[in-house]
């Protein structure tokens, strides 16, 4: 228990310390945090995160000369969910509060989970919607690993304790296996505490978990005109990525008119030590916006 509720108090510490600002929309209060200077960048964030996960993503992948919009989606930390949620508000709420900070159009980065309701974005402000980035993105005839019971993320203690019991088992769902076995026994452990033990407190992220899950995830497999997105897309994923399988990362590249792909050989979900990679292409892509 001491264990349990040193972290606990670690997590909200982290979390109490973020500067971030509340916005309150017409979808509800939306949780932002403004840093940087530079082309404006909005970070939609994945599943059981947040701005600190948005910060976290940023900090792994990107040169830091950019101004960054860190964004808590629907339901996450201080971001309220409004009644009937979907990807289609969400993407509105993203607009809404571009138009708030006086931000006529940005690059949108997503990641994961992230991605869905940034692709509604693009499609529904071509104006607004200077680029996109799309890592390891949530996609059509993309796989999207099992998750545990609804009730673990809403209590705490039990998401605790079941990473303790079943974490290592669940670090497959998003690195491969050849991986995790080259892995130092300090390694796997910050592997657990950046995949999962970092989304503690879960409870004040359960009804974004749960709207990722059974909204927002599913309803990528819909008929979406990704054809009509007008935007340039850098799009990068793993060829091992066990939770969003390549073929819906090429799926998305060949869908989408201006697209371009970057696969790498391994990585994972996370992309896995290839940071520096990474931060090149999206550099580049920038630049060239």
């Amino acid at each position: 228990m001491c264990g349990y509720k040193n972290r606990l108090k670690q997590s909200y510490d982290k979390i109490n310390a973020i500067e971030s600002q509340i916005y309150k929309s017409k979808f509800g209060d939306i949780e932002y945090l403004v840093k940087g200077e530079g082309i404006p960048l909005l970070i939609s964030h994945g599943v059981a995160g947040g701005i600190d996960q948005g910060i976290g993503l940023i900090n792994s992948f990107f040169y830091k000369r950019y101004r960054f919009v860190f964004v808590s989606r629907f339901g996450y930390l201080q971001s309220t969910i409004p009644e009937n949620p979907t990807v289609e508000k969400q993407a509105d709420a993203f607009k809404d509060l571009l138009d708030h900070l006086g931000i006529e159009s940005a690059v949108i980065y997503a990641n994961s989970a992230g991605s869905t309701s940034v692709l509604q974005f693009a499609l529904k402000y071509p104006q607004a919607c200077s680029g996109l980035i799309l890592q390891s993105a949530n996609a059509p005839l993309g796989y999207n690993p099992g998750t545990p019971p609804k009730f673990i993320f809403k209590s705490n203690f039990l998401y605790w304790l079941f990473l303790k019991i079943f974490g290592k088992m669940m670090l497959t769902m998003f690195v491969p296996k050849s991986i995790i076995k080259q892995l130092s026994r300090n390694e796997k452990k910050l592997l657990m505490d950046e995949v999962f033990f970092s989304s503690l407190p879960v409870s004040e992220r359960s009804k974004g978990v749960l709207f990722d899950m059974h909204i927002s995830n599913p309803s990528i497999e819909e008929d979406i005109p990704f054809r009509n997105i007008q935007a340039r897309a850098l799009i990068l994923n793993a060829i091992d990525d066990p939770a969003t399988k390549i073929s819906g990362a090429r799926t998305l590249a060949d869908k989408i008119p201006k697209a371009k792909l970057v696969e790498f050989d391994t990585g994972g979900h996370l992309l896995y030590n290839q940071d520096k990679e990474v931060k090149k292409e999206i550099d580049k892509f920038l630049e060239s916006l």
